[in-house]
């Protein structure tokens, strides 16, 4: 819908509106008409999404085009803004504004500052100088005009604005009212067709998610019977996931296997519990009627859907070995199925390096030994090739979901992790002096480092899968936090737990958000979890570093 037009005061006596004049390559003026530019301006917007670049990346080139139109006498300043599901304009790109006023309009209620009050009422707002309608001042800012082109949605609600800076006192030109419509319309459209796409993709990978969860989470409450976890279905899918992608697998198959993994014991729940829970070696009449689970699995698991089928592939193959000495047929090589194969190295490797109420967790070594010596015998010798060439990548895995690590594992992978530097760097004024906690807020910078990326290439699944691992991480890092304040007995423990807690709280938020206002959403995760992480180990991280330091010197 059209925004409705603010009437714009004429030009004053005997003023004209001066045209741009261009110089071509011969150095002769050339005159570029208003009908023309705004032609060819219109063109270059819609050329511009056609292009295989970010969207963010084509909102950009479009306040580009924008602030270059002569006859408009445009200052090179201008700003797109999104909204989200609050009700505020969240600064998605800018061209040539100071970061004092970056930072002051990165987000704008409704109803606040002349682009808010353009939001709220659908209305197109001209000014041609900074008057009462102005809310966002700073020392030294240059006096200037404004258009402020709400975005519409077909409901006429406001999904956005485009904001352009004018020169002090500019006298309007006849075709300007006109144009700004057309803008208005063009990009609301852009913008609406973005955003319901969005939503689609979203709405898809998170059922997506929680039709995943829930089926890990009934085959966790199998799998309580046998001492097994969660985390272990998380885990040995993810590990799944690393050897797939290291040979080359798509990723509509790494997808598959990360979905059928976790039901490669869901058979068990045909085993007694005699059998199943005995805590001693199983007489051979007892081993023969657990090797059934494999068998009960695939009864279980009948039918003909993709994922029915590669979840019945893997629970009936997940014990066989590569020297044909596996259960239930005793297949050999490659004719144990590829699934079968990678989550028989997976199962395995978990089950060695975790501790479970029957034994210890081996160390690493140890148990990269066990894997290396069964290679041909219990194991495909290239998947544990695979696997050792992805040991960085398993280890972050295994980090993250590791129930019950006391921290010594965790600390020693992260000490091994780099930084990345993608927009937010680890220095030393992060340092909270606890070594073990650096390691892990240097941690969580990759994964902010991670959404960043997802966000300027719009992954959207990219950027679900890594909100939900900052999430579990987070979660992790707080418990750690928490449980070492405690033992100092930190006077401020309560209050720090309220912080993480509302940490939790927003990052879940925005899981939901993203549902309804994409393209806001992803311009605020970014800006909000660097603000919060930075603040927070400097402020509040470092108080505590401090207090742990003067116990340690008494």
């Amino acid at each position: 819908m059209p925004a409705r037009k603010e009437s714009a005061p004429s030009p004053p006596d005997g003023g004209k509106h001066r045209l741009e004049r261009r110089r071509g390559d011969r150095g002769n003026e050339d005159y570029f008409s208003p009908e023309w530019e705004t032609k060819t301006a219109i063109s270059c917007i819609l050329d511009i999404t056609l292009k295989p670049i970010s969207f963010r990346q084509q909102l950009k080139e479009i306040l580009d085009v924008l602030v270059s139109i002569s006859w408009l006498r445009v200052e090179k300043k201008g700003a797109i803004f999104v909204a989200n599901s609050r009700r505020e304009l969240v600064l998605a790109v800018q061209h040539g504004l100071p970061a004092q006023l970056q930072e002051a309009c990165a987000k704008i209620p409704f109803g606040r500052c002349l682009c808010g009050k353009a939001a709220a009422t659908g209305t197109i707002l001209f000014r041609d100088c900074v008057d009462h309608d102005h809310d966002i001042r700073f020392d030294g800012m240059a006096n200037h005009g404004h258009y402020n082109i709400p975005l519409l949605a077909n409901d006429n609600e406001t999904i956005g604005v485009i904001v352009l800076y004018l020169e002090h006192g500019h006298p309007p030109h006849p075709e300007e009212a006109n144009f700004m419509e057309m803008l208005g319309r063009t990009v609301s459209n852009i913008l609406l067709n973005r955003n319901l796409q969005l939503r689609a993709e979203i709405n898809r990978i998170r059922l997506q998610k929680a039709q995943l969860d829930i089926l890990h989470k009934l085959v966790a409450a199998s799998e309580f019977r046998d001492n097994e976890t969660g985390e272990h279905i998380k885990r040995m899918s993810q590990y799944s996931v690393v050897i797939g992608r290291r040979i080359g697998l798509g990723d509509d198959q790494l997808e598959l296997l990360e979905q059928s993994a976790p039901m490669h014991d869901i058979g068990k729940v045909g085993i007694a519990d005699e059998i199943l829970l005995k805590p001693g070696r199983l007489t051979a009449e007892e081993f023969t009627a657990m090797q059934q689970h494999t068998l009960i699995g695939a009864r279980i698991l009948s039918g003909s859907h993709p994922l029915i089928e590669a979840s019945r592939q893997i629970a009936l193959s997940h014990h066989e070995k590569w020297d044909g000495s596996g259960y239930p047929k005793g297949l050999a090589g490659e004719d144990i199925p590829l699934f079968g194969r990678i989550c028989a190295l997976a199962d395995v490797f978990d089950a060695l390096t975790t501790k479970r109420p029957y034994k210890d967790a081996w160390p690493l070594e140890k148990a990269l030994s066990c894997i290396k010596e069964d290679a041909g015998t219990h194991f495909d010798p290239a998947l544990v090739d695979a696997l050792l060439d992805s040991l960085p990548e398993i280890l972050e895995i295994k980090a993250l979901y590791d129930e019950g690590n006391e921290g010594g594992d965790r600390k020693k992978i992260l000490e091994q992790k780099p930084v990345s530097n993608e927009i937010l760097t680890w220095r030393d004024s992060l340092s909270v002096g606890v070594d073990f906690m650096d390691h892990q807020h240097q941690y969580l910078i990759n994964l902010i480092n991670r959404i960043h990326l997802a966000i300027e290439q719009l992954d959207t699944r990219e950027i679900v899968d890594t909100l939900l691992d900052m999430n579990a991480y987070a979660e992790v890092h707080f418990a750690e936090e928490e449980e070492l304040m405690r033992r100092h007995r930190y006077p401020g423990l309560d209050a720090h737990i309220r912080l993480h807690q509302g940490f939790i709280r927003q990052a879940e938020a925005f899981l939901n958000d993203l549902e309804t206002a994409p393209l806001a959403t992803t311009s605020e995760v970014s800006r909000y979890l660097i603000d919060w992480l930075v603040e927070h180990i400097q402020k509040h991280d470092s108080r505590y570093g401090r207090f742990i330091a003067e116990q340690a010197g008494q």
